[in-house]
This record gives C-alpha cells, sequence and structure tokens, in this order.
C-alpha cells in the first residue's frame, strides 16, 4: 500500500474544501471511518490545522456525491459504501473517457500526439521506478488529457466527479501488483491514440481501468 505519502501532503493542488473531502474520502474508503460512524468536524478540522468552515463545506461537498448524510441531532454520519459502488463510478468512468476518445478524434495534431507522447515517457519512467502513486498520478493526467482536448465542459464536470472517487479509492487500495496488471492495457491505451485508432483505444482504456479496480 502507501507508505511514502503523508495523507496530508496529497493535499496539495485543489481548494481547501476539495482537499480536505479527499481527506475524508479516503478515511472512508479505507475504512477507518466505518458506516453508521460519526464524523466530528472540530477533529478534522484539528488534525488538519484549519478553521471548521472548510470542514463543512468538505462535509457538503461529500454528501452531495452520496458519501455521507446530514442527520438533525447526530451529525454527520458515514454512508455505506460498498465494492458495488466503486464499479458504478467504473462504468461512468469508462463511458466518460470513451466519449472523450470519441469526441477528440480531429484534436489529435501532431502537436498535441507529442504532448501526450511526453506525459507517457514520464508514466513509463515512474512505472520503471516501481512508484506506484507517481504512476497513478501521471496515467491521470493522460485521460485528463483526452477529456481536455474535447472542450466539452459537462463532459469534463462529469469526470471531475467520477474521479475524485477512483482517485481516492486507487490511492487506498493499488499495490504494485496492480500496477502491473493495469499497465499492458493502459500501453495499449495510449499507443493506439497515437496511431489514431481510437476504437482499440476505447477497448483498451475499459480493460485498463477494470484492471485497476482490482
Amino acid at each position: 500500500m502507501f507508505n511514502n505519502r503523508t495523507d496530508t501532503q496529497e493535499l496539495i493542488g485543489k481548494s481547501l474544501p476539495d482537499q480536505i473531502s479527499n481527506f475524508i474520502l479516503k478515511k472512508i474508503l479505507r475504512e477507518d471511518y466505518k458506516a453508521g460512524e460519526k464524523i466530528v468536524e472540530e477533529n478534522i478540522a484539528r488534525e488538519l490545522n484549519t478553521s471548521r468552515a472548510p470542514v463543512r463545506e468538505a462535509l457538503y461537498l461529500l454528501q452531495v456525491k452520496g458519501m455521507v448524510d446530514r442527520v438533525p441531532r447526530r451529525g454527520t454520519i458515514v454512508k455505506p459504501f460498498t465494492d458495488n459502488d466503486v464499479s458504478d463510478y467504473l462504468v461512468v468512468m469508462i463511458g466518460i473517457i470513451e466519449q472523450g476518445i470519441s469526441l477528440s478524434q480531429n484534436m489529435w495534431t501532431d502537436e498535441n500526439k507529442e504532448k501526450f507522447k511526453a506525459l507517457y515517457q514520464d508514466t513509463k519512467e515512474k512505472y520503471r521506478q516501481q512508484d506506484v502513486i507517481e504512476y497513478q498520478d501521471n496515467a491521470e493526467k493522460l485521460f485528463r488529457f483526452v477529456l481536455d482536448l474535447t472542450d466539452n465542459r459537462a463532459l469534463i464536470k462529469f469526470y471531475e466527479e467520477a474521479n475524485q472517487i477512483l482517485n481516492v479509492f486507487a490511492q487506498v487500495q493499488w499495490d504494485l501488483d496492480t500496477m502491473e496488471g493495469f499497465a499492458p492495457e493502459f500501453d495499449i491505451f495510449v499507443n493506439a491514440i497515437l496511431e489514431s485508432n481510437f476504437d482499440q483505444a476505447k477497448i483498451a482504456v475499459a480493460k485498463a481501468l477494470k484492471k485497476g479496480k482490482g
């Protein structure tokens, strides 16, 4: 599992409520918070050395995503989250990226392919280093690159919502064996994009993401 990067280090790069929601989500997915357990805003604020206001907003974001419930007189309660829930998010994510591949087909100029290839080389280097966390991060950048080429705000929004759950799930669950299973299909996906074989890219990305779930 992931012992080479702390939770607080993983909070870099997003708005404070988003960072905190990822922090709490990770605790839910690795069952530090059990289903039915109350999340105390003051405890989270103290742990992260912040005020309660962004914690409250982070919990609202998780409520919108169906991860927690606000219960009168009880506070914020963790909802059950099962493997079936992860599978549902995975199906949505596969559909979003497949749609992104379709919508981006006319945008793959030589320049964009070179940028994509450069990102891929960085990803391969993280694979050679057996750095699971950085490999995940770089692989996600390649998926996001495809979505950004579509310039479709709605699709990108749906991607970001599904990706938060799956990305944190991967941070909790992935190990070297998971990366080994994911990488071959991911390589096929990238090379298919570079060869403009978009049908093959769709097939490969579905297989890669399913391997990543474990």
